[in-house]
């Protein structure tokens, strides 16, 4: 099921399209500036389950004639344009409840329905009371486990969850009898309560505009597991905004998107976190940059200037973009805007297999398939060191994740093996680095 929103002319958008494979559950993190379009986009959501959304959260004058919100779920369309009547988009086939019941949306202060719950939960205080006393509770365990996974801490172990007429308290009751509701809890640990809700009561998409903005770097750091198995859980798609590179660095391949706005549209693109590190807040202090493929390739990269080259003179960094190509598009964008370093202190090293498309400028690669491959091959080497049952069936990425996770080797003493058998090809290699790096070879 496939949910999609298309956006034009709502300031600050030109235009802009999202879209979510409902059937896929899991997380996905919008990244962006400030006035990229991020609370927008949330609002745009929204309004697909409260009509008057934009009306209640955002200021006047956003809107034109050629306004225009497009929805599409479920084989319908629903379309909103602007009504110069009302000031504000309006449509003559509303969204039906049903479709609607779909979508959760949760926007900052001091619009988000948690904070609208506070009343709720001060005149419902009685009732709670009455009910604490008479044991008329329960023990929510998904949500402690939950909890207490985020805060790495038992301060959960004794929370009740009391039902009322309007909807759910979370309570710590104290050995004097006397209780703390939910509410006069930090305001992280109300949001996170919040936020279970939202992932388990029944909605397919989850949105939520700036998900880390009462919690603190440990509680963000921990974050994106415990919702990522939750929506696993709940067959929830949880879409979030944020800033943090805390709860960034953390995220899965596919699970960051990069939003930023463009002369005529605004764009959505997956991006790796070194890359949207870059594009939000540069590397001061560095004098030369290399962008490696991925991960395995940045360690495998560091080892070799480690064994073969001198001292670096230049102060480096080597930061991943995800994938080949996304590592090329960050070398050439790079080329467009300089937004890590001038041409000559950028260059990109990808893998053996993307030769053919490592043409340009600055761009190389590495003088082996890719280390995954050469691993894979040293392994089914006779008298190779280490062996598992059932690791010659693996394929090379395979393999390598199964000997690092099972500690049977090192990545070091990977990147060693793989280097001794191809020594000669590693140093005729790494002259390149040498040069980079400020310093001749000897």
């Amino acid at each position: 099921m496939q949910f999609t929103v298309e956006i034009e002319q709502v300031q600050p958008v030109l235009k802009l399209q999202f879209s979510a494979d409902l059937a896929q559950p899991g997380i996905v993190c919008i990244a962006g500036k400030n006035g990229a379009g991020k609370t927008t986009l949330a609002r745009a959501i929204m309004n697909f389950t409260l009509a008057d959304t934009f009306t209640r959260t955002a200021a006047d004058g956003i809107f034109s004639a050629d306004s225009v919100v497009r929805y599409s779920l479920d084989g319908g369309i629903y379309e909103y344009r602007y009504d110069s009547a009302l000031g504000t988009i309006n449509t003559r086939a509303p969204v039906p409840a049903a479709l609607r019941r779909l979508v959760s949306v949760e926007l900052p202060m001091p619009h988000g329905h948690r904070f609208n719950f506070f009343k709720t939960l001060f005149n419902a205080d009685h009732d709670i009371r009455s009910r604490i006393v008479l044991g008329r509770y329960e023990r929510p365990e998904r949500l402690i486990a939950f909890l207490s996974g985020i805060y790495g801490d038992s301060r959960f172990d004794d929370l009740i969850e009391v039902p009322f007429r309007g909807g759910r308290c979370c309570c710590i009751v104290r050995e004097d009898g006397r209780y703390l509701r939910e509410d006069y809890f930090s305001s992280g640990e109300y949001f996170l309560i919040s936020l279970f809700r939202k992932v388990t009561e029944g909605s397919r998409l989850v949105v939520i505009d700036e998900i880390d903005i009462s919690l603190d770097a440990s509680a963000q750091a921990r974050l994106a597991q415990h919702l990522r198995s939750l929506c696993h859980e709940f067959g929830v798609k949880l879409v979030f905004t944020s800033h943090s590179l805390a709860l960034m660095q953390t995220l899965e391949d596919g699970e960051l998107l990069y939003l930023e706005r463009g002369e005529t549209e605004a764009s959505l693109t997956p991006m790796s976190f070194s890359f949207v590190k870059f594009l939000m807040f540069g590397f001061p202090g560095y004098d030369r940059f290399i962008i490696a493929e991925d991960e395995v390739l940045k360690g495998f990269l560091e080892f070799v200037i480690g064994k073969y080259c001198p001292p670096p003179f230049q102060k480096y960094v080597i930061v991943t973009g995800g994938s080949g190509p996304q590592a090329v598009e960050m070398m050439r964008r790079n080329r467009r805007s300089q937004f890590l370093g001038p041409d000559a202190n950028v260059i990109t090293i990808l893998d053996g297999d993307m030769s053919r498309k490592a043409a340009a400028r600055g761009e190389h690669c590495i003088p082996i398939v890719n280390v995954e491959t050469a691993l894979h091959r040293a392994y089914r080497e006779p008298g190779f060191s280490v062996q598992f049952l059932g690791g010659e069936a693996l394929d090379p990425k395979g393999l390598y994740k199964q000997i690092v996770r099972r500690s049977l080797l090192s990545e070091a003493e990977i990147f060693a093996i793989i280097c001794q058998a191809h020594d000669a090809e590693m140093r005729e290699f790494s002259a390149l680095l040498t040069r980079f790096l400020g310093r001749a070879a000897n």
